[in-house]
């Protein structure tokens, strides 16, 4: 495939998860009812880290609720932005597959997609929480959503180093940029596993370090290859 055809390919998949981070963020909301745990500020982390049912009572309460049904939302639209990142991810490692970064560049794409199928299954794992009453949730399902959820946040991290160490030491500062983002983001994240209201900053640096490589992948391509 034409560079020039990967890099319009990225920039689409960029915009694409540009906009479902955004609808993320937006409508529907959850209430004032919810009420994060550990000082997260998003209630979906929140609640990819909730250890028992008061966890789960305090981010979203009894069921049926309305703060259920938003994270069931959150959810669906979720895995709309799971499939972006993942195809965003692959076209810049088959991208940088063709450079002297080859091995990073596989290794990061395939880090990437168990990442991915990690957080399909961290959704999953949610929607599992969100049909359940306090009364039927067990250690095991909340166990298997946190483990999904600390997979996924641990490949993500290392997705994102990899792809850093390959931007951080080029010419261009938005390259550059790109790479110190990848790097904070994924400290944050580390952090973010044992102080777990750094997440959402991790995650969010994570995600813009790599939309500032996809608008730039062709640069980054033709910088790499010399």
């Amino acid at each position: 495939m034409p560079l020039k055809t990967q890099q319009r390919i990225a920039r689409a998949l960029a915009a694409w998860c540009l906009v479902f981070l955004v609808v993320l963020a937006g409508r529907p909301s959850f209430t004032n009812a919810s009420l994060p745990v550990r000082g997260v500020a998003d209630p979906v982390v929140a609640l990819q880290m909730a250890r028992d049912a008061a966890d789960v009572e305090a981010i979203m309460g009894e069921a049926p609720s309305a703060d259920r049904e938003v994270m069931r939302v959150k959810q669906y639209v979720d895995f709309a932005l799971i499939a972006g990142y993942l195809a965003l991810s692959v076209m810049i490692a088959a991208a940088l597959a063709r450079t002297r970064h080859r091995r990073l560049a596989l290794l990061m794409g395939g880090v990437a997609a168990l990442a991915a199928l990690a957080d399909i299954l961290e959704n999953l794992g949610t929607l599992r929480v969100v049909n359940l009453t306090l009364g039927q949730l067990t250690p095991v399902t909340l166990d298997a959503l946190h483990l999904a959820s600390i997979t996924k946040w641990n490949l993500l991290l290392t997705a994102n180093t990899l792809l850093a160490t390959i931007t951080v030491t080029r010419r261009q500062w938005y390259l550059r940029t790109a790479g110190v983002l990848g790097f904070a983001g994924a400290a944050l994240t580390a952090s973010g596993l044992f102080y777990n209201s750094l997440l959402v900053w991790g995650g969010l640096l994570m995600i813009l370090g790599l939309l500032l490589i996809a608008v730039t992948l062709k640069v980054l391509t033709h910088e790499s290859a010399s």
